[in-house]
This record gives C-alpha cells, sequence and structure tokens, in this order.
C-alpha cells in the first residue's frame, strides 16, 4: 500500500522558515519511507519593489508556488508560517482566503495539519500564530495535530528557543539576524515525525476500512464472528419454534384423534 501524501507549505521573507520547512521534508521522509512528501511555496503578494525594499532574500524559483486545487490531493499539511503581529502572514491569509471554493464542497474534510512558525521575539507569536489560524482548519474539517510536550527540550531553560506546544518554531531576532538553531532543528524534526505517524495511522485505518466495504471483502474478525453468532441464534430459536410447534400438533395427529375416541368410550 503506498503511503501518504503530505505537503509542506511554507512562505519565507529571510529563509528562516525555508530553513525549518526544509527540515520538515527531510524529517517527514525519514518518519515514513513510503510517503509522498513534496514542498511548495505560498504565492507572494508583495511587488518585487517592495521586496527589494524589505531587503528579502531572492525567492527559489525551483520550488513549487501551491495552488488551492492541489490541496484535496495530499493528506496532511505542515504549515511553516511566518508572524507578522501575531498571527500568519497576510500571504498565507491570502491563500487561505483562495479555499472558498474548496470549503462549499468541503474538499478538505478529514485531512490533517500541523504549523511551524517563525517570530521575531520569544513573545512575538509562537503561539497565536497558530491558535490564530484553527478557525481555517474548523471551517475546513481539517484536524489540527498539536506537538505537546513529546521533546524533551521544551523543558529545558538553558537556551533560548523557539516553539510550544502548539508547534515548533524559531526566533529570528527582531532584525532577522538569528537562524535557527540546531535545538530548533531537531524539534521540528521530532514535531513533524510525530505529524507524519498520526498520517500514516489515520490512512492506513481508512484504506482498510475501504477495503472492508468493497463487495466480496473480508469482513473483520470480530464483525464475523458477531454475525454467526446472530445466525446461530436465529436458527436455534426457529428449530425451538418449529419443534413446539409439532409437539402442539401432534395433539391433532391421526393416532392422537385415535386414542382419545379410545379413551372416551372405554
Amino acid at each position: 500500500m503506498a503511503g501518504p501524501k503530505i505537503a509542506v507549505i511554507f512562505y519565507s521573507l529571510y529563509s528562516h522558515c525555508l530553513t525549518l520547512a526544509e527540515k520538515a521534508v527531510k524529517a517527514a521522509s525519514e518518519a515514513d519511507p513510503t510517503a509522498e512528501v513534496k514542498l511548495f511555496q505560498v504565492p507572494e503578494t508583495l511587488s518585487k519593489e517592495i521586496l527589494e525594499k524589505m531587503h528579502a532574500a531572492p525567492r527559489r524559483d525551483d520550488i513549487p508556488v501551491i495552488t488551492t486545487e492541489e490541496l484535496p490531493n495530499y493528506d496532511g499539511y505542515v504549515f511553516v508560517i511566518p508572524t507578522r503581529y501575531g498571527r500568519a502572514v497576510s500571504q498565507f491569509s491570502s491563500f487561505f482566503d483562495a479555499t472558498g471554493g474548496l470549503w462549499a464542497k468541503q474538499a478538505l474534510a478529514g485531512k490533517y495539519a500541523t504549523v511551524i512558525t517563525s517570530t521575531g521575539t520569544q513573545n512575538g507569536g509562537q503561539e497565536t500564530t497558530t491558535l490564530t489560524t484553527l478557525p481555517f482548519f474548523a471551517h475546513h474539517g481539517i484536524a489540527f495535530v498539536p506537538f505537546g510536550y513529546i521533546d524533551g527540550n521544551m523543558m529545558q531553560l538553558n537556551e533560548i528557543k523557539g516553539g510550544s506546544p502548539w508547534g515548533s518554531g524559531t526566533l529570528a531576532a527582531a532584525d532577522g539576524s538569528r537562524q535557527p538553531s540546531e535545538m530548533e532543528l531537531e524539534s521540528v524534526a521530532i514535531h513533524t515525525k510525530h505529524f507524519t505517524s498520526i498520517v500514516v495511522q489515520a490512512t492506513k485505518g481508512a484504506h482498510r476500512l475501504a477495503k472492508e466495504k468493497e463487495p466480496g471483502a473480508s469482513l473483520p474478525k470480530a464483525v464475523a464472528e458477531h454475525q454467526k453468532d446472530n445466525t446461530n441464534a436465529s436458527t436455534s430459536s426457529a428449530e425451538s419454534t418449529d419443534s413446539k410447534k409439532k409437539k402442539k400438533g401432534s395433539r391433532f395427529s391421526i393416532h392422537g384423534i385415535t386414542k382419545g375416541m379410545k379413551k372416551l368410550l372405554s
């Protein structure tokens, strides 16, 4: 059976989220070699002139730009989202806003998603960026998978580190000078592998259920035994009823009538 299809979707102005996204792709592929993992970037909304004034990093033309029509082709999404004022950047918001047609058909219901983020400061939106993205998931019926505390580094206080129970992440500094640390990248890997394992379990279960619904497919053992018990119970009940009918009817057989007449005449 083919593995799940996972899309790692990012936006990156100064390459921080690109680094996180590439780490996520590698980790997802390692978590399940059968998984089909693909890297995408969301469409840019700023003009070339504005990007130059912002000293943005050159855009990677070798990474495909995702379209909303491609989303239903994937089982899970790892969204790598930079923060602006504690919420997702406008590029991601615009992309989400363009999914109205998918929402109308509920084409993404039953998919899975998780969020990795990058903020300028420790209190700049490590949690709220994900929190304010949840309404998008809810309206589409997408199941959100949080990071939790499965990473032991979440508890350490010896080093500045991005991330939260909502999702892994990095701290870029207010001027963008800080790059993701080895500890942060390790957390991204742990987070993405955990997410991939959830998607793998879900897709395998869905494939199994679909197979069991096929005509002629063998039923699960528990279901088959339950149906067998019901059949045996029905057969025994029918045999018992027939037996009672026979006993009751024996009073009106020829032998029974003859015996009764002899008793009356004697």
